[in-house]
This record gives structure tokens, C-alpha cells and sequence, in this order.
């Protein structure tokens, strides 16, 4: 009898894990969509370089009040017996420098490439990530993907270059801005990837403390060895910063490193395509930017190419 009951608790709290990581990614990929928002607000005042600094040290110190408030609770509750030593291995580390720095650098890119190039394209281009994280998955970790998924994931990746396509096509002479948005999508995956084998052995917080730290202490001395304003002046500017490293890092990035211990990164970065599509809706809502017929049929092709990834998972 007790066992029973036991294993019908085990299956609510599993029943409600399932719905949990979905709803939690769902917020991530919104929190993430309306960085490009905040960026282009924030470009007014400071670089790119600065911006990116900003949004990771801000989303660093909330995880870290997060995660000195959490164990201060804990540590008379459920005390842990696992040392720092046996928990911070040398790949434990390397990992989370990896994540952090690839990161900064691939949100630095992006945010640089926004100047350079059209918003359609860099986003269209930093949205080639799913390719790079399915290679790297299957070449480094030896992951398989099922035959469906990859249709999924082709499908999705058509619909976002139909997005950008006339842009594209409009803006041949932002080669650099495409290129640069493009190597950001190459470090995007690496840090994904890194963050997947980091799930396994560390909570949320403690992966986007010390990324979110390694990150934008990485492009610290380059803020300062450029010349930048690293701080905005204006109020607007401050609340675009601040959405940033509360809105788009610690919540987008978040809930998005919270969900691969559900999904693994290649969904993760097929989820990912939708974000063209919840920016451009949410530049119509507050920007009142107009979408052609084309652009909803785009959409569409890019949501019904995330559905098959997700049956796909399921199956």
C-alpha cells in the first residue's frame, strides 16, 4: 500500500514536470524575442559591446542574490554533503567558461551585426543556429536524431529564410553583418551544447551565475580598451538595459537552460526559430509594424515545422 502510494505521488509530480518544461520554455523563447527590442532601444545610448556587458553582469548579480537568498534557506533544511572539490571538476568548469564566453560572444556579434545589416537578416542568419547545434551534437556527443525531427527542423529553417528572404536579397552589400550575424549563431550552439552537459550536473542558478559572470567579464576589458560608454544616461536607456539582464537573460536564458533537462539542444535550438516570429508580432503590437500575407505564410511554415520536431520528441 505504501508503495502504491509512492508511485502514484512519482507519477503526479512526473505528469506535472511535463507540463512545467513546455510552459517554461514557452516563457523563455518570449523573454528572449523581445531582446532585439530592448538592443535596438539601447543602441541610441551605448555599443553593442557595452550592451551585451550590461545584460550578463546585470543577470549575474540577480542570479547570484538568487542563489546566496536560496542556500541560506536550505543550508538548515537539507544541508549538502557534496564538496565544492567533488562538484567543480576542472570539465565543470572549462564547460561553464566555455558556455559563458561563447555566449558573450555570440550575443556581442549579434547585437554588432544589428548595425550593420537589416534586424530581418541578422535575425534570419543567428537563427541558422539549429544547424550548428544538430552537427555538433551528432559529431561531438553521438546524438541521434530521428528522421522526422530533421524534417521538422529543415521545414522550420525554410520557413525562417522565407522571413528574411526579400531583405536578403535587398541587402547584398551587408556581408559583414550577415557574416558576423552568422559566426554568432556557430557560438550560440557551442554554448547550448555546453549547457546541456552542464544540466546534468548543476541547477539553473548555479549555470547562469557563473556563465552569465565569465561572459561579461569577458568583454569588460574590451568595453574599457574601446572606449565605450559602458552605462546609458537616459531613464529609457536604463530600462532597456535593465529588460535586458532581467527580461531576455534571466528569464529568457533561464527558463531556456532550465528546459534542457527536459529537451535536448537540438529542440532546444529548433524551438529557437520561432523567435523571428514573436519579434516581428511583437514590433506589429508595439511598433505597429506591417506583416504581408507572405510573412504570416512564413510563419506559418516555421510553426508547423516546430510541430514536427515536437511530435517527433514526443514519439
Amino acid at each position: 500500500m505504501y508503495q502504491f502510494r509512492l508511485s502514484k505521488i512519482g507519477k503526479k509530480l512526473e505528469s506535472r514536470a511535463n507540463w512545467i518544461a513546455p510552459i517554461a520554455l514557452s516563457v523563455a523563447l518570449l523573454g528572449i524575442a523581445s531582446a532585439s527590442i530592448l538592443i535596438a532601444i539601447a543602441e541610441t545610448e551605448i555599443k553593442p559591446n557595452a550592451i551585451t556587458c550590461d545584460r550578463l553582469l546585470i543577470a549575474a548579480v540577480a542570479f547570484s542574490i538568487w542563489n546566496t537568498l536560496k542556500v541560506s534557506h536550505n543550508d538548515h533544511l537539507d544541508p549538502d554533503t557534496t564538496s565544492a572539490a567533488q562538484l567543480y571538476t576542472s570539465r565543470a568548469i572549462a564547460l561553464l567558461l566555455i558556455a559563458g564566453i561563447s555566449f558573450a560572444i555570440s550575443l556581442a556579434l549579434w547585437a554588432w551585426s544589428l548595425t550593420q545589416t537589416s534586424i530581418a537578416n541578422s535575425t534570419l542568419l543567428n537563427n541558422m543556429m539549429p544547424i550548428f547545434t544538430t552537427l555538433g551534437g551528432w559529431l561531438i556527443f553521438r546524438q541521434q536524431f530521428s528522421r522526422r525531427f530533421l524534417i521538422g527542423m529543415a521545414v522550420a529553417i525554410l520557413g525562417a529564410v522565407a522571413i528574411g528572404i526579400e531583405d536578403l536579397q535587398a541587402a547584398a552589400s551587408h556581408l559583414t553583418g550577415d557574416g558576423a550575424a552568422l559566426v554568432a549563431a556557430i557560438f550560440s550552439a557551442i554554448s547550448i551544447l555546453s549547457l546541456e552537459q552542464l544540466r546534468v550536473q548543476f541547477p539553473t542558478v548555479i549555470i547562469m551565475q557563473w556563465t552569465s559572470l565569465a561572459g561579461g567579464l569577458f568583454l569588460l576589458p574590451l568595453v574599457f580598451f574601446t572606449r565605450e560608454r559602458l552605462l546609458p544616461v537616459s531613464v529609457t536607456g536604463w530600462l532597456a538595459i535593465v529588460g535586458l539582464g532581467l527580461i531576455s537573460q534571466a528569464l529568457g536564458q533561464g527558463l531556456l537552460t532550465y528546459s534542457l533537462a527536459k529537451f535536448s539542444s537540438g529542440f532546444i535550438a529548433v524551438s529557437m526559430l520561432s523567435i523571428p516570429v514573436i519579434a516581428a508580432i511583437l514590433a506589429m503590437l508595439l511598433f505597429a509594424e506591417q506583416l504581408s500575407l507572405f510573412n504570416y505564410l512564413a510563419f506559418a511554415v516555421v510553426l508547423f515545422g516546430i510541430y514536427l520536431a515536437i511530435s517527433a520528441k514526443k514519439s
